[in-house]
């Protein structure tokens, strides 16, 4: 294709991205403050900077002179503010407007945004004191959630159940907010999903629904993590993906997205949609980069590199019908073999030869890792699998078997 990318990131996330345009021609300029991130050596260029620190981007772009870069993009990384500036920066901005990137970034500022523009979320309010989380529950009923306005995977988010839990969960939520701004919000009961679409010329194609699950949130209490999902979605309808549909254009009208990619969780209760919070960036988690490409079999990560390039795709390619293959993702926790915490992994068996119905599987604490004290957000479970199978039930027996004969050895 004759263009050079600028790729925010080059961890494991990343791989399957860099590859990405790596097989469309596309020159990759990688930035990781990793010196050894896993995408440095499929990347044509690699530098060690800090991809979270914007001051520290732009000081390398103003020394930097081999290429004319023609777009950046970041694949499954939390920082759709910094992609803005940075592209900005270049003159080479395709996709998101800077002030719709920091709304989006922040949790509160979103919620009153999709608010004001009568799109159904759960109820909500920012506090600054436990009074004022007391003064909230004078029209809500518990459970709660508590949660900074400015962080992801799960961390410093709590759920509430009772008063006498409050003090806790808001200073913990406080621990992992940079600008000290909490939110509460109502726990709405039902199926919650994951949501992956993407803006072509100001239209919405949803490339694929994932059940997410949290069958082990009893175990975690009060911290509320995830363990993997399902494709595609036995819980959207027709009825609910046309009001997503509807739903996310007028968040792009709102916020003049012509071009990009958004991706929503969302909440069924009482055969109701609610947007829990939408992001202006693709899923982490291996959401867009495996689970969609074999389930759905939408080539996302090849149409959103394209639209960070200004680059055409042709409308036919956008759109089939979503229910295709079952796939399921799970996850390794150190609760599920009462593994010492903060033990160091010395080794990890796995006692069955690799089954032809797992897609990918990944750990993330590996030998010599120190195992953390214990599962409080996604950053600290060891490792998952992605199966496949012939039914839902299928997929899932496939990807839990194989992390049942999964041993790690610790010390």
């Amino acid at each position: 294709m004759n263009k050079n990318l600028l790729i925010l990131g080059a961890g494991v996330d990343q791989i399957p991205g860099i590859k990405k345009a790596r097989e469309l021609g596309i020159y990759t300029i990688s930035l990781d403050g990793n010196p050894n991130a896993s995408g440095k050596i499929l990347s044509d260029e690699f530098y060690e900077v800090n991809i979270k620190d914007y001051d520290c981007i732009e000081k390398f772009l103003k020394s930097y002179s081999l290429k004319k870069i023609d777009g950046v993009i970041a694949y499954g990384v939390d920082i759709p503010t910094i992609i803005a500036k940075t592209a900005n920066f270049l003159g080479v901005n395709y996709t998101i407007p800077l002030d719709s990137a920091i709304i989006s970034e922040d949790k509160y500022e979103s919620k009153v945004f999709m608010s004001k523009n009568n799109i159904p979320i759960p109820k909500y309010s920012l506090v600054q004191s436990i009074e004022d989380i007391k003064r909230f529950m004078n029209n809500i009923d518990y459970p709660i959630i508590i949660k900074p306005v400015d962080n992801s995977a799960s961390r410093g988010i709590t759920i509430v159940k009772n008063k006498n839990e409050i003090n806790d969960a808001y200073k913990y939520a406080l621990e992992f907010s940079k600008s000290k701004k909490i939110i509460v919000e109502e726990c709405l009961s039902g199926n919650q999903i994951s949501s992956e679409s993407i803006i072509v010329d100001g239209r919405i194609y949803h490339m694929g629904f994932l059940d997410r699950n949290y069958d082990r949130n009893q175990m975690f209490y009060p911290n509320i993590i995830e363990n993997g999902g399902d494709m595609p979605s036995l819980a959207m309808n027709e009825t609910y993906i046309n009001n997503l549909t509807k739903y996310f254009t007028i968040i792009c009208q709102k916020l003049n997205i012509k071009n990009g990619v958004i991706k929503g969780d969302l909440i069924i209760s009482n055969n109701k949609l609610y947007i829990i919070e939408f992001a202006l960036r693709l899923s982490g988690g291996n959401f867009s980069t495996i689970c969609i490409p074999n389930s759905s079999h939408f080539d996302i990560i090849k149409f959103v590199t394209m639209l960070h390039l200004n680059l055409n795709i042709e409308s036919k390619e956008l759109e089939h019908n979503l229910q295709d293959e079952y796939v399921s993702m799970r996850y390794k926790f150190l609760e599920d073999n009462n593994l010492k915490p903060n033990g160091i992994v010395r080794d990890i068996i796995f006692q069955e030869k690799d089954s032809e119905n797992i897609i990918y599987t990944n750990m993330h604490y590996n030998i010599g890792s120190i195992i953390p004290l214990k599962t409080t957000d996604h950053s600290k479970r060891l490792g998952f699998v992605i199966a496949k199978g012939d039914s839902p039930t299928d997929a899932i027996n496939n990807a839990e078997n194989y992390l049942d004969n999964l041993e790690y050895v610790v010390e």
